[in-house]
């Protein structure tokens, strides 16, 4: 009998001893996932998008014409693709668009995207404009449908 307690005395020893490893495994396997987790979130996020929230302004001699949109990358020096949520607003209209190729040196732009044209008497929807001539001047391109009060 004093063998069959020694033996139950050395299993009872190992299973504490594995018990407390196993815990403290996964105590420490925990800490550290929540701290990967924690870096992670601190890291900066790359993005595709070289500018956030861009705004421009076509000066004309007649009005200004603000841009704004929600991402923009450089196509070239001079060149910018406008990209989700574009907009032209002046006084006299205001033009919505998702995609838009911007021209800072000659101050045009040109869209092939669904474009909506607003002004006080006028509504435009066509397949993509052109504004040109320092905003002087727009052209719009494919399959338009125009209302006028």
């Amino acid at each position: 009998m004093n063998f069959f307690l020694s033996i139950n005395k050395k299993y009872i020893i190992f299973l504490l001893v594995s018990s407390i490893i196993f815990f403290s495994g996964f105590i420490l396997l925990t800490i550290l996932n929540s701290v990967d987790k924690e870096i992670e979130q601190n890291k900066p996020k790359i993005s595709n998008v070289d500018i956030t929230n861009p705004k421009f302004a076509i000066n004309s001699d007649k009005q200004k014409i603000f841009i704004t949109a929600k991402q923009g990358n450089f196509i070239n020096k001079d060149e910018i693709l406008l990209k989700s949520n574009v907009r032209f607003k002046s006084k006299e209209f205001s033009i919505k668009t998702n995609s838009v190729i911007f021209d800072r040196k000659k101050q045009n732009a040109y869209s092939d995207t669904q474009s909506f044209f607003k002004s006080k008497n006028t509504t435009i929807i066509s397949e993509g404009f052109d504004i040109y001539d320092k905003g002087n001047k727009i052209i719009f391109y494919g399959n338009s449908s125009v209302k006028i009060k």
